[in-house]
């Protein structure tokens, strides 16, 4: 199994040369290439608006062979925008930087991006199906692929709405990034490969607790309720999909990686 990292957990407190040998370090194959990094706050954006096209061709092409350098694939580019919110012009504004992130995805090696489906509320899945509709078209010429990361607390809170968003966008480049944890308050760790098989192509690696009120909180990999022997073991019947760290940090990072690395050799029997 490939096992990588959001970068964002080193970037946003190292340059990007130090982050990419710190990841390195840990022996991991790829990464999540963010929209933040220490060095250059001038073209750094932020949840619930990235947009990757803010950073020159020059600087794209800098943190991109900085990444290949340290060995590192990059695997896929955080493009979280709210496509689903209510204000027409911040609507507006995110369908924009999906476009422009589709258009920046190549200039740092990566032909898929990860997205979410925007806030819920009221018309909040028609929405977002419109805006997959206006942004999936030029995806689909650039030979780009996009996943949308289902959460709790999104227009695409479980996995049969993401089942029913990718049949309302139709569209072949529309797929699923997979964080159980995020839906685990809803499905639990088997159902989403039950419902969205092999449409799932990246998957996230963080935990989940859920109180009595079943209200979610998400610590590391290993210390929350995700089932993970279910979870690697079925994502790894789907071929070669990269799982990807987050909600770590670099004092624990250690750990989460240990922990995820002992649960893919139990799932092997290694």
């Amino acid at each position: 199994m490939k096992l990588g990292v959001r970068a964002i957990i080193f970037t946003r407190n190292h340059p990007v040369e130090e982050a990419a040998e710190l990841i390195a370090s840990y022996g991991l194959e790829g990464v999540a290439v963010p929209t933040m990094y220490q060095e250059y706050p001038e073209y750094c954006t932020r949840h619930p608006a990235m947009d990757p096209s803010a950073f020159p061709e020059d600087v794209a092409a800098h943190i991109l062979q900085t990444f290949r350098d340290a060995g590192l694939a990059t695997w896929v580019m955080d493009s979280y925008n709210n496509i689903s919110s209510d204000d027409p012009e911040l609507r507006a504004a995110a369908i924009e930087a999906m476009k422009g992130s589709i258009e920046a995805a190549p200039r740092f090696g990566c032909d898929t991006i990860a997205t979410e489906s925007g806030r819920r509320g009221v018309g909040g899945f028609e929405r977002c199906v419109d805006a997959f509709r206006q942004f999936m078209p030029p995806a689909e010429d650039a030979g780009i692929t996009v996943c949308v990361e289902p959460s709790y607390a999104q227009t695409v809170p479980n996995s049969w709405t993401m089942r029913g968003l990718i049949e309302e966008v139709g569209s072949a480049n529309l797929k699923v990034l997979l964080d159980p944890a995020n839906i685990l308050c809803y499905d639990d760790t088997a159902r989403p490969f039950d419902v969205l098989g092999e449409d799932i192509v990246v998957a996230h690696a963080k935990d989940c607790a859920v109180d009595e009120k079943g209200m979610p909180s998400f610590p590391s990999a290993g210390q929350g309720d995700v089932d993970w022997p279910v979870f690697i073991e079925r994502l790894m019947s789907l071929g070669d999909v990269p799982l990807i760290i987050e909600y770590a940090n670099e004092n624990n990072f250690g750990e989460a990686v240990d922990f995820l690395r002992a649960q893919i050799a139990m799932v092997e029997g290694n």
